[in-house]
Parts: C-alpha cells; structure tokens; sequence
C-alpha cells in the first residue's frame, strides 16, 4: 500500500519535474566596460512583458542588453553606457520575420531573441562594429554544417534561442570576438563544463537551454578576458546581481530554457492583432511604435516637455491602393450619350488619385500633447482637433474648423504663444495649406522659435491670433 503511494506521487510529480527541467534560468555577469548603471526586472512566471517599465527605462537613457524568458517570467537587463545608438522590439505570436528584414535593411541588428510558450521578443539595435548577420532555425546537424560555413566567413555565434523541437541561432560578423567554439552539457555537468571552459583561458559567450541540454558558446574576446560569475539558480537573484554590481561586474547574458510548446515560426503579419513593436531613438529623443492595425507612430519629445506624434495608418478611402475608391483609379467613365461621351471622376477629377490621402496610400494625423494634458492634432485634410486637458473621452476633446472667423473676448498677452499669434512646437512640414501655417524657409532665423532651420508653425489655438 505505502510503495503503491509513493509510486503514485512520483508518477504524478514526473511532468512538473521534466517542465521545469525545461524552464531553467542562466544569468552571466563579467567585468565588462562597456555598460554603465544597469536595472533588472523580472515580470514573474505567466506575465505579459511589461513594456511600459522598457519605454520608462528607455527615457532615462538605458538600453535592452540582455534578455530571456525563464523560471522568473520575462527577464530584461537594460544599461547606459552601451554602443546601442538606436533599438527596437518586437512582441508578437509569430516569428517576426519580414519585421526582422526591414530592421536589417535600416541598420539594425538583432541583440536578443527569446520566446515563451506564446510569444515571441526579438530585440534589434543599431551596434557599432556590427557589419552583416544571419540567422538559422534547424536541426542540431544542419547547424552544424551551416555554422562551420559562417565560421569561415567571419561570423560569430551572438544569440540563440530554442522552439519547436529545434534550435534558432544567430550569427554576426563584425564584434569583438576573437575564436570561438562550443559545447553541450547536462543538467549535473554544466557547472564542471564552465569551470573547465575558464580553466583553459576562454570566457562564456552565451548560455541557452533547451532539447534537454545546454549550450554553451565560449572563445576569447580581442583585447580582453573579464572576470565572470553566473548563478543558475533562480532563487536569490536579486541579491546575487548586488552582490556583483558592488564588485564592478556587469550583467551580461540571461539565458532561458522554455517548454516544448513555442509560439508559431510562421511569417509575421503587420495585421496581426496580438503583436508591436516600438523603437527608440535617443538622438532627438523620440521612438516610434508599430500599430497592431498596421501603419506606425512617430513621436518625439520637445525641449519643452510636449510630445508631437505623427501616426500613419492605411487610407481607409482607398485601403492603401493610393487609386480613387469612386472610379476605381479609372479616371472617369463613359456616358450614353452622344455616342459614348467621357465624363471624367467628379472625385478624383481625372486625377485617379485617392483624394482622401491625395495618391499617397495612407493617412497621416499630426497631434501635439503639452505637459498639462492639452493638446492639438491635424489630419493631413487639415482637420483639427483639440483637446483642453480634462480628458474624460468626449467631453474633453472637440473638433471645429481651422479658421472660425471669431475672434476671443480675451485681453493681454497669450500664455501659448507670447503674443506670436503661432504655436511655438515647430514642424517639419504642414498638414495642409488651407490652416495657414507659418513657413520659415530656412537660412533665417524664425521670430517665433529661433531656429534657423527649414520648419512650420501652426496658428495658436489658445488665442486664434486674436
């Protein structure tokens, strides 16, 4: 009776052991100079990925250098200090693979790559030193012959990550690796196959878990060969990273180990309603997000404290097709009359053109948001919309016309615009003639801002010039 119990208990303890035999947690840290003031979060075992707490770190000037999913949930370090010059993410349900090849074509270069049972997070950034990469998603014995072809040419191996039954390796010409090699362990070994790797000279490049082992990536690095320390224990994290900052060691990788069940390879689709993406540029302190829906926003933070946002989405007249929706992009049609007389589009006059987006297959909105909560935003038709800071859905908000015609019952000088009769946020560019916006063409400097460079100013809604 007592071994028919026993048996039982280990039977029913069998799959949470070989999950969590699955879920491992790989923290590495060495003497590295290259970041500075470093934060840790943790979003806790089933938790979504908490973007908010990335774009707060993000505007204090900390970037995403390590990444994983593992017994702590979504594990992101983020530094100052790093090479990062610009970063993006994406977080979605599907493998993000064009997103990726539109990152590649503008200079990013991917940093992190982690998924969990659900969802994918890929990190790209702008890397000095970086110069070309790939990727692979294959079977152990076709990434072996793959990696040996990229190892001749230059390529190291910089990410890895496990799904599906296979493995996902990332290789990156242009860092500061000088050799490279790797290695395999279990469970009971991993921790002699690191001694052994640091007795030899070499340091840990990466450390990943999945398929029931675990890979180890190590060589020397040019020039260099910190100190390192890792903990493969998930309890205690918090105190071990302390421990390592007061002695000057940075946390340079977080490798993860995820069930058998991944989210989806397939192609990943701008329609998708379950994945983002955002990026941050801290040149001019801006970041742009990429809409579930499709299309983008572009926002960037003044000196000031107000944020202007540019949000392009799909024509919803023309669907992006740029043609117009009434003649369907044919200009016209023929009439009965007179033998078939031309009658051209009373839309598009002829034109063929969408006039909703004027031919250019999306719709833009321009939005200014001052630190009190007010605000302004302009479709590309000139259209505006103002916002008084109440909030509360549509009691806070309004739309009129650009020019009104009334003028305000209000006396002194305007606390917008100082009596300019112009908002001060200035523009690259106007959303449209008809609001009459103020152009300094550039070569001058303008008498509302002081820039000298070529830009616009809307007229002030607070006093309407008046």
């Amino acid at each position: 009776m007592q071994k028919t119990f026993i048996l039982t208990v280990i039977l029913l303890l069998m799959p949470l052991m070989a999950m969590r035999a699955q879920n491992r947690t790989f923290m590495l840290m060495e003497q590295n100079p290259e970041y500075g003031q470093q934060y840790w979060f943790s979003s806790g075992v089933g938790n979504e990925l908490d973007c908010d707490k990335i774009k707060q770190h993000w505007n204090n000037d900390r970037y995403i250098t390590a990444v994983a999913y593992t017994e702590n949930g979504w594990s992101v370090a983020m530094s100052k200090d790093s090479k990062f010059s610009n970063q993006s993410y994406k977080y979605s349900g599907d493998f993000p693979r064009d997103w990726i090849k539109e990152k590649w074509d503008a200079g990013y270069y991917i940093t992190a790559i982690t998924c969990n049972q659900s969802k994918w997070f890929v990190v790209m950034s702008k890397y000095q030193g970086y110069t070309d990469q790939s990727y692979k998603h294959a079977t152990l014995s076709e990434l072996k012959t793959w990696y040996d072809q990229k190892r001749s040419a230059g390529y190291f191996l910089t990410q890895a990550t496990y799904s599906s039954g296979k493995w996902w390796w990332v290789v990156t010409r242009g860092t500061n690796i000088e050799t490279q090699g790797y290695t395999w362990a279990t469970d009971g070994d991993v921790g002699s196959e690191v001694k052994k790797i640091w007795n030899k000279g070499y340091r840990l490049h990466l450390v990943e878990y999945g398929g029931g082992q675990y890979l180890l990536a190590y060589g020397k690095l040019k020039g260099r060969t910190p100190q390192q320390s890792y903990n493969i224990d998930c309890n205690g994290v918090t105190a071990w990273l302390s421990k390592n900052w007061d002695n000057g060691m940075k946390l340079h990788y977080i490798g993860g180990g995820n069930p058998e069940s991944q989210p989806s390879n397939n192609v990943a689709s701008n329609q998708s309603n379950n994945g983002y993406s955002t990026t941050y540029q801290p040149g001019n302190n801006s970041w742009r997000e990429e809409l579930p829906g499709g299309g983008f926003r572009q926002n960037t933070r003044q000196a000031d404290g107000s944020i202007i946002s540019i949000t392009s989405t799909p024509c919803l007249w023309c669907h992006g097709t740029k043609v117009c929706g009434i003649c369907h992009g044919l200009g016209g049609t023929y009439g009965r009359a007179y033998g078939g007389m031309w009658y051209p589009c009373k839309s598009c006059a002829g034109s063929k053109v969408c006039q909703n987006c004027h031919g250019q297959g999306y719709s833009t909105f321009t939005s200014t948001v001052y630190p009190d909560g007010s605000g302004v935003g302009y479709d590309q038709n000139g259209r505006v919309t103002v916002t008084d800071g109440r909030g509360g859905g549509s009691g806070g908000s309004r739309s009129s016309s650009r020019d009104n015609g009334r003028s305000s019952n209000r006396r002194g000088t305007c606390p917008k615009c100082g009596g300019t009769g112009y908002d001060p946020v200035a523009h690259q560019y106007a959303a449209g003639s008809s609001m009459a916006p103020y152009h300094n063409s550039g070569g001058t400097t303008c008498y509302i801002c002081s820039r000298a460079t070529d830009h616009y100013h809307y007229r002030c809604l607070e006093c309407k010039r008046h």
